[in-house]
């Protein structure tokens, strides 16, 4: 039975603890007297210190006379954790670095541990419960109950207007309003101006399972902030006094189940599409996938909210007569079907993939080809089957073929192939006795290791070098290296591998991995190390 014929529908609760999506609210509120209540765990990332922030609040809230809702959290544990060493250092314009996390002021550690967070209280108020529309009032208020490492540091007020939408098909919701922070004693931060959209669907037919799609934002009135003097990162690098800040947009998505009697569970995904990466930071540092990405996790109890306008649902009228039937048309044309495939569909850069058709035509007309690739290259475009080959850069790579039966009809399929980086090789060193190049049988793992990569990549090539320690004179060394380096040559031939696939070379004494000075070390010197050619 459709959910408007009722004055409760489904409903969940949102990170602040008042009914919504999963980050943003919506107009809609708890009937009168009911109430919900979650735990989340919620993680957006931060490029200042590339900090990864985790709140894991318990939510609640309130209904009172179908129109009010009271509501708030409790971080029962914050974690925070600072990637950049050092921990602080100068922030870039464009708001990456080493400065302060604006949610957080004073944290000042690697890694804040488990930490009591704040506490976040307020209320909702539906201004329009009988309109199809839910326009919704929100004000709240953060109280620095938590730890420094995880605390606002002073109370945060915000104000929000709410309009959502909702039928048996999804729930839509948007928000916007002003976030006014309070400044911790030798600080200025930032007051700003908060906004997000969401959208869940499917609302029936669905088996529980809702899905929840969402992107907001909040732009500061203010991209610097400032802290104290003095104060120093509890590795001794000193804060800044100036960080500048760049505005997070953040992409969330969810997947959330919901029982009849409103238990739910869920499990999504946020990205901080703002956020430059740790190169943009420093030069010395290398970006992360994982930096921007956040996981959220939830689960809960919402006995559903109050449906809007409930008294004026009507059933829909009755279908109009079916119209006569035409007359009948001649046979049209048909259009073509296709199917792609690609082998293999993972490939190094630079190396080829076959891409093939199977286009078939319903009233048998002939059927002519073309390849187009978004990158890389179609040896032969205009034929069912093709040779491609990798562009230099790793990535996926849609190649799409179109059919066309020469009468207007048309069929396009795609296949997606993985172009991956060349697969590295590295091999132990083998050692030898002192003033010996026969091979120890420690070594013969690793030299059988070599065996197996060679047997299986016909492409792999390597140099073997021969190293020594410097007892003995630099002439006899030099032997002694083309000695073992030739011993090494030697085994691998015997196990199949072909001689022009090797080469030697000796260094001698010249080139000493360890220190000599000393016997515990040099005799990690007496060696021979394959370095590998592909060619």
């Amino acid at each position: 039975m459709d959910v408007s014929e009722y004055e409760t529908r489904p409903a969940l609760t949102s990170t602040t603890g008042t009914t919504g999506l999963w980050f943003t609210p919506s107009g809609s509120v708890l009937q009168d007297r009911k109430w919900s209540m979650s735990f989340y765990r919620t993680n957006i990332d931060d490029g200042q210190g590339f900090a990864d922030v985790s709140l894991w609040p318990v939510t609640f809230a309130y209904g009172i006379g179908g129109r009010t809702e009271l509501f708030g959290n409790v971080a029962v544990i914050g974690r925070i954790d600072r990637d950049t060493r050092p921990l602080f250092f100068p922030s870039t314009s464009d708001g990456t670095g080493g400065g302060i996390v604006l949610q957080a002021p004073r944290a000042r550690s690697e890694w804040s541990g488990n930490r009591f967070g704040d506490v976040t209280v307020g209320g909702k108020v539906n201004l329009t419960p009988n309109a199809p529309a839910a326009l919704a009032l929100r004000g709240m208020v953060t109280l620095p109950t938590g730890h420094d490492e995880v605390s606002v540091a002073a109370p945060n007020f915000q104000v929000d207007a709410i309009v959502s939408h909702f039928n048996p098909a999804v729930e839509v919701s948007g928000y916007g309003g002003v976030i006014v922070r309070g400044n911790p004693e030798g600080y200025k931060l930032t007051n700003g101006l908060r906004w997000g959209v969401g959208a869940a669907f499917p609302q029936r037919h669905s088996g529980g399972f809702r899905i929840t799609t969402e992107l907001f934002s909040e732009i500061y009135f203010n991209d610097t902030v400032t802290a104290p003097a003095g104060d120093v990162g509890t590795d001794g690098s000193p804060v800044p006094t100036s960080t500048v800040l760049r505005a997070p947009v953040v992409a969330a998505v969810g997947v959330t189940w919901q029982a009849p009697n409103g238990f739910f569970l869920g499990a999504g995904a946020s990205w901080n599409l703002s956020m430059k990466g740790r190169e943009d930071a420093n030069i010395g540092f290398e970006n992360t996938f994982r930096d921007s990405k956040g996981l959220q996790l939830r689960i809960g109890w919402h006995p559903g909210a109050r449906h809007q306008n409930p008294a004026s649902r009507v059933p829909p009228p009755p279908p109009p007569p079916p119209a006569p039937p035409a007359p009948p048309q001649p046979p049209a044309n048909r259009p073509p079907t296709v199917k792609a495939a690609c082998d293999p569909c993972e490939v190094e850069v630079g190396r080829t993939s076959t891409v093939s058709a199977d286009g078939q035509d319903p009233d048998g007309d002939p059927l002519t080809y073309q390849w187009k690739a978004a990158s890389g290259t179609v040896a032969n475009p205009t034929v069912r089957q093709s040779p491609w080959t990798a562009p230099a850069q790793p990535g996926q790579v849609p190649v799409t073929v179109t059919v066309n039966d020469g009468r207007g009809g048309t069929a396009s399929d795609s296949v997606t192939i993985n172009v991956v980086k060349p697969r590295e090789f590295v091999f132990e060193d083998v050692h030898f006795e002192f003033d010996r190049f026969n091979i120890r049988p420690d070594a013969l793992a690793i030299l059988d290791e070599a065996v197996t990569a060679m047997q299986a990549n016909s492409t792999l090539r390597l140099t073997i070098e021969g190293h020594t320690c410097n007892i003995g004179t630099a002439e006899y060394n030099l032997a002694l290296g083309e000695r073992r380096a030739s011993a090494v040559r030697d085994y691998l031939v015997s196990r199949g591998v072909g001689a022009d696939r090797l080469q030697t070379v000796s260094f001698g004494e010249e080139r000493p991995k360890h220190d000599n000075s000393r016997e515990e070390t040099r005799r990690l010197n007496r060696r021979a190390a394959l370095t590998v050619r592909l060619q």
